[in-house]
């Protein structure tokens, strides 16, 4: 399990829960709203609401470590995602990073759960607000080994459509429709290949070695 992050303002379970739903709901409104009101009453800059919400709940209650972020960037829902990156702006840079790269209680940070559900948009956001390519989950897999195996898991399942649809294919007529579908993927790159590709090319990805092709079984 990670070591939390320090949070900057003691904020109510409730408080945290509210944020997250707004976050994990999409809604924008909602989630600004919240945020205001919760510095208002600490007195407090937005940005240290928003780096403070953390599900520090017990993971045997429920709990999963979570920072606001890891929602929005599971999701790929990139306006909240640079919404709460843009009010993390006025915080100083090591104050940022830390919450950036807050790993929950699986050791996953916002970056491994974008990289995991191969969104591309919100893996950049990330990486360009500090997020570390680098960090490894407590299972030991950073960003790319996931996203490199969601690449891997969606070629498998292709696969298997394709070997499915050979029979109906056949009734069409000998070579009616011939290699249409290697036309149409020609040239093309799963989501996960993109956000790998992406993540190697990162000039703050520069010397990373990815454990995405260690035990390529165990995916």
């Amino acid at each position: 399990m990670s070591t939390p992050t320090t949070k900057l303002v003691e904020l109510s379970f409730e408080a945290v829960d509210d944020l997250i739903y707004d976050a994990r709901a999409g809604d924008l409104e909602a989630l600004k709203a919240d945020i205001a009101t919760l510095a208002s009453q600490h007195g407090c800059p937005e940005s240290h609401i928003v780096a403070s919400a953390i599900d520090m709940e017990a993971e045997s209650e429920g709990g999963t470590g979570s920072c606001v972020l890891h929602f929005p960037a599971a999701n790929g829902n990139i306006e909240i995602l640079n919404a709460l990156l843009q009010k993390l702006s006025d915080l100083d840079a090591a104050q940022r990073a830390a919450f950036v790269n807050h790993r929950n209680y699986s050791g996953n940070t916002s970056l491994h759960w974008a990289a995991l559900n191969t969104h591309l948009e919100c893996v950049k956001a990330l990486v360009e607000s500090g997020a570390d390519v680098t960090i490894k989950n407590d299972a030991g897999h950073d960003a790319v080994f996931l996203a490199e195996r969601a690449a891997w898991s969606a070629s498998a399942e292709e696969v298997n459509e394709d070997e499915e649809m050979q029979e109906i294919e056949m009734t069409i007529g000998e070579g009616e429709g011939e290699g249409q579908g290697e036309q149409q993927s020609a040239g093309e790159m799963s989501a996960g290949r993109q956000v790998v590709e992406w993540l190697l090319s990162s000039e703050k990805a520069a010397g990373l070695e990815s454990g995405a092709n260690e035990g390529s079984s165990s995916a």
